[in-house]
């Protein structure tokens, strides 16, 4: 039997930001993943917001190096088309401490976050997945498909949508009315991309709305992506495949780049959960952070960050805790209040944004009349937020 403070099921960027936190603090934990990293992982690729935010707060020497990555690319503008003749600019100076925005296969984002797990506090067990969790008076017995057992004072749930400590632990399923869903592939030799790594997003409409991404990378690809919300993609019988590859060869605004494009892999989808205040984050012995406590912006569709700064928030519950030596419910009550005071505000203008572009026209007249107010605000959050 292994004994153990804490242990983190999932080593994706909101398991590893707890890992590194612990660490950081001088708690001893078991990290474990069902893959062997490295491990590939379907997303749109992009990286902003708290993902800077937890680097630095973890060591600013890995930010460092996180900006010096050669698989990463950054920019300092981008645009959300809403037609195409309304936007929603962000042009950062270039004064700012960093770039707002980067680039970079999650692939490589994932395992430049895995590289720097190892440490005195840290047991790394990859390729071994968590079966089951057996409650006891003094923690929890989690077995793992080797035949492992660990014992641990209390479980930390990093391990995503489909998590099976969201499932065994806190009874919670998916909710699909709060989930987005996409589809993306690779692309190489697109043309009349900008050249200072601009993306190319843009909401589309196909009686429901629509969200299109070209994101960059380091190495002359891009990520093509396009989704929306899960039910509304159902009950309007959406085939995201077949809407994007219309997209891609007819569009105006966007077909003229794909000419000589060659997909390098199949369109693979993944889900995207926006359920944050819907779900049991923290309960008898555990906590989850990421997405499997449902933390993804429901508008841009981002869920690193906000899982990343989750972590943060969970090791910093977990050492006020072990000062008890206490991991009841009662003990960890407020976690999802910290997660809220944090992180509500941000995902609930999120929701609301969400809601409203469903509203075509009048979403269109509302950024075109709001314009300045909405890029003045969007330049606040980045500030807030990134640096």
């Amino acid at each position: 039997m292994i004994s153990t403070d804490v242990c983190i099921i999932g080593a994706g960027p909101a398991g590893a930001s707890t890992s590194l936190m612990l660490s950081k603090l001088g708690i001893s934990h078991y990290i474990v993943d069902k893959a062997n990293f490295p491990r590939d992982k379907t997303c749109g690729d992009g990286l902003i917001l708290y993902v800077f935010k937890v680097l630095k707060l973890i060591d600013p020497k890995l930010l460092k190096a996180f900006i010096n990555h050669p698989k990463f690319i950054h920019t300092w503008k981008g645009e959300l088309h809403v037609s195409d003749t309304i936007g929603i600019k962000i042009h950062k100076k270039e004064n700012a401490l960093h770039a707002p925005i980067f680039y970079g296969k999650r692939i490589d984002f994932d395992q430049f976050l895995v590289d720097q797990l190892p440490s005195s506090f840290a047991t790394i067990d990859l390729g071994n997945p968590a079966l089951s969790f057996t409650p006891q008076n003094n923690g929890i017995i989690v077995k793992l498909k080797n035949g492992k057992e660990v014992h641990s004072k209390v479980i930390i749930g990093a391990d995503g949508l489909q998590s099976i400590v969201s499932k065994k632990l806190a009874g919670n399923s998916i909710d699909k009315t709060r989930t987005s869903i996409f589809i993306s592939a690779y692309f190489k030799n697109l043309k009349h991309l900008p050249k200072d790594n601009e993306a190319e997003i843009r909401i589309l409409y196909k009686g429901i709305p629509l969200f299109f991404y070209i994101f960059p990378l380091p190495n002359g690809e891009a990520n093509v992506s396009l989704g929306g919300q899960s039910t509304a993609i159902q009950q309007h019988k959406i085939s995201l495949k077949t809407e994007i590859e219309h997209i891609i060869k007819t569009h105006p605004k966007i077909a003229h780049k794909f000419t000589k494009a060659k997909r390098l892999s199949n369109w693979r989808g993944w889900g995207i959960p926006c359920n944050f205040g819907h779900l049991k984050v923290s309960g008898d012995r555990f906590m989850l952070v990421g997405d499997s406590a449902g933390l993804a912006n429901a508008f841009y569709k981002e869920g690193v960050g906000t899982g990343m700064m989750s972590g943060i928030i969970a090791a910093n519950k977990i050492k006020e805790c072990l000062k008890t030596d206490s991991f009841k419910e009662k003990d960890l009550y407020d976690y999802e209040s910290r997660l809220e005071t944090e992180l509500g505000k941000l995902l609930k203008y999120s929701r609301g944004a969400l809601k409203l572009v469903t509203y075509k026209n009048s979403f269109k007249r509302g950024v075109f009349i709001f314009k300045k107010l909405i890029e003045r605000k969007v330049d606040a959050i980045i500030d807030s937020r990134t640096y």
